[in-house]
């Protein structure tokens, strides 16, 4: 028997010569191919990065929502409380002390600002040798007063409401939890 004609070999040769399977593909077909998987490879690692500093801006939002609701609650009255209670907001939310920027009353003590930062790790930059991007969230909760007027002897009331509601709380959309819906302070 002569294993020159009938070996493996002889027949992927023949396969190829036909044009059947194993033909290899021409060289334009395989170019592009190649083209289309690192074009996709790139869009995909750019789009994944986009998320990522969407949803550090989304989270970075909401926490600073949380802290200035959490720290109106105490104004005008207590501003030094309002920052401890904003303080307490960052921690339940999950914020390092080194990620709060500023937390405070503003001059008027009618408002509470809040502004914090992150560094959002984006994978491109980080294979760029990069560590991230910074990413900054300001918030400002308002005093307001109740729209029922009072007696000029009478405490007046000034309530904030609290940011996110019971449908974005049951999504998980919110993380940190407020005392109730409703924020007063008595004056």
């Amino acid at each position: 028997m002569d294993t020159r004609t009938t070996g493996p070999d002889t027949q992927l040769t023949a396969a190829r010569r036909r044009g059947g399977f194993g033909a290899p593909l021409p060289r334009w077909a395989r170019i592009f191919i190649a083209s289309v998987m690192l074009i996709t490879a790139a869009a995909a690692l750019v789009t994944h990065d986009l998320l990522v500093l969407w949803d550090t801006q989304t989270r970075l939002e909401l926490d600073a929502a949380h802290m200035a609701a959490a720290g109106v609650e105490f104004l005008p009255g207590a501003p030094a409380r309002a920052t401890i209670a904003a303080a307490h907001s960052a921690a339940l939310c999950g914020l390092s002390p080194s990620e709060v920027v500023r937390a405070g009353a503003a001059s008027d003590r009618m408002s509470f600002n809040v502004t914090v930062r992150r560094t959002a790790p984006v994978l491109l930059l980080r294979l760029l040798g990069v560590a991230g991007v910074n990413v900054t969230a300001l918030a400002t909760a308002k005093v307001r007063p109740s729209t029922t007027p009072r007696n000029s002897g009478s405490p007046m009331v000034l309530s904030a409401w609290s940011v996110g509601t019971a449908r974005a709380r049951a999504r998980g959309a919110i993380r940190c939890s407020l005392a109730g819906s409703r924020l007063s302070a008595v004056l």
